[in-house]
């Protein structure tokens, strides 16, 4: 059976961790601070490893860059949805952790977090398998028509990738973009934060309905957590629905709705993450003439996405991160 490694300082999370992981068929073992974590790491060999962010002395973050030193599997941070917990959630990512999901609380309840860790876990250990992606060309012509927006979405590993991409982007630039990153609620503000930082523009939560804000084409719009972004040619806004995909937001709600929008005028871009959203949106923008650019599966911490995207339709780029950043910065300053 596989093994999980639960640290955290509350012997009360440690206890109902270890309870629900046991009800799985996992075998399961608490630990109390990050140095015993690191101590034990070589002895116990764990399938998997679940951190606490906020840990008196040595911190989740100083933690996972102590594992990484001796050990490359899954680590999933457990965060606080506290202001300071979202933060070092951000830097823990950066330190080499796996993904994250949010602690329990009403509106994520325990059992579906543990759901959550383990489709997480099952999705990071699973190895690309180029045989099963159709033949496309890495790279081919791209489309003539200017877009009037661009549209990137991500899951599992999208944080990190989603800031190495707008790493490359150079203000001011023509093209508004919208950004969907599969996450809880009340976490998507301070990832806005942190993207601002990195491209040295803002960028925005998006506003809930009513609200709605108009087009801007300087404008980067991140999608709210818990709730589907929306767009038409009068602006963007977010609103509650059903799950997509058993998500929300959706990648393909929005960019659907983009491609609706603008037609042949969008660049969708999909990057790492599990499942097949994004797929649908893919396909029928590639078919509407619109450009379609995925984050090459080889390189993606989590390739089903990108896979799913490219087995529905042809990519004008297929490439790793760098590249896309590269490339989309073309986009958006001269199309």
């Amino acid at each position: 059976m596989p093994v999980v490694m639960i640290v955290d300082d509350s012997a009360y999370v440690r206890f109902v961790l270890k309870d629900r992981f046991r009800r799985r068929g996992w075998e399961a073992v608490g630990i109390a601070n990050g140095e015993a974590a690191v101590a034990e790491l070589s002895r116990l060999l764990p399938d998997l490893v679940t951190m606490d962010v906020l840990m008196p002395n040595m911190d989740g973050i100083e933690t996972v860059r102590a594992m990484r030193a001796l050990w490359n599997g899954p680590v999933i941070m457990v965060s606080t949805q506290t202001q300071g917990g979202q933060d070092l959630t951000w830097r823990a990512l950066e330190a080499g952790a796996s993904d994250f999901v949010g602690k329990p609380s009403p509106q994520e309840p325990l059992d579906h977090v543990i759901t959550q860790i383990i489709e997480k876990y099952e999705a990071l250990r699973r190895p690309f398998n180029g045989k099963n992606l159709h033949a496309v060309p890495r790279k081919s012509a791209t489309r003539a028509t200017r877009p009037k927006a661009v549209v990137i979405g991500a899951s599992t590993g999208g944080p990190k990738a989603i800031g190495q991409v707008l790493r490359h982007f150079k203000a001011p630039w023509s093209v508004p973009v919208v950004l969907v990153q599969h996450m809880p609620p009340n976490f998507t503000a301070s990832l806005a934060s942190r993207l601002s930082q990195i491209v040295g523009q803002p960028v925005r939560e998006s506003p809930l309905a009513p609200e709605t804000w108009g087009w801007d084409p300087q404008q980067i719009i991140l999608a709210r957590g818990g709730y589907h972004l929306r767009l038409n040619e009068g602006g963007v806004w977010s609103e509650p629905g059903p799950r997509v995909h058993g998500v929300i937001p959706a990648i393909d709600v929005t960019a659907l709705d983009a491609v609706r929008t603008f037609g042949n005028a969008v660049c969708l871009t999909i990057l790492t993450g599990m499942g097949e959203d994004g797929a649908e949106a893919a396909y029928q923008c590639h078919h509407a003439g619109g450009q379609v650019v995925v984050q090459d599966p080889a390189t993606a911490v989590v390739w089903g996405m990108p896979q799913a995207a490219l087995n529905k339709t042809a990519g004008d780029l297929v490439a790793g991160l760098d590249e896309i950043g590269g490339w989309l910065n073309e986009v958006i300053h001269h199309g």
